[in-house]
């Protein structure tokens, strides 16, 4: 297992992540928030335009992505794919669609 929680996942991967490779989150660019549901859920912000992690919500988000945060962590570690869990209803998107169908370049390794 890579991370044992959704907070773990985006402070030491996600986090990281983003300030080391700056110029990718800026090419992906958009603010997405994730809200995420569970016994270690919470709310995270990632704005990839400056390019940040927010712990909270700023109320400018393109996207609003609500999960479980069990779920992200089964998507993260390719038990479970981010398509099949929303057909499932697993994944509530709100805002720009178009831009939540970028999940998988943020929360996959590859291109980092």
């Amino acid at each position: 297992m890579m991370e044992t929680t959704a907070k773990a996942f985006f402070e030491t991967v996600i986090g990281p992540r983003i300030a080391g490779n700056p110029e990718r989150a800026r090419k992906i660019g958009g603010v997405f928030e994730f809200v995420l549901d569970g016994a270690d859920g919470g709310t995270w912000v990632l704005d990839l335009n400056t390019p940040q992690m927010k712990p909270a919500s700023t109320g400018d988000s393109n996207v609003i992505i609500r999960m479980a945060s069990a779920d992200l962590l089964d998507i993260v570690e390719g038990r479970l794919n981010e398509m099949t869990a929303f057909m499932r209803g697993k994944i509530k998107i709100e805002g720009n669609i178009a831009m939540a169908l970028k999940l998988r370049e943020i929360l996959q390794p590859a291109g980092w």
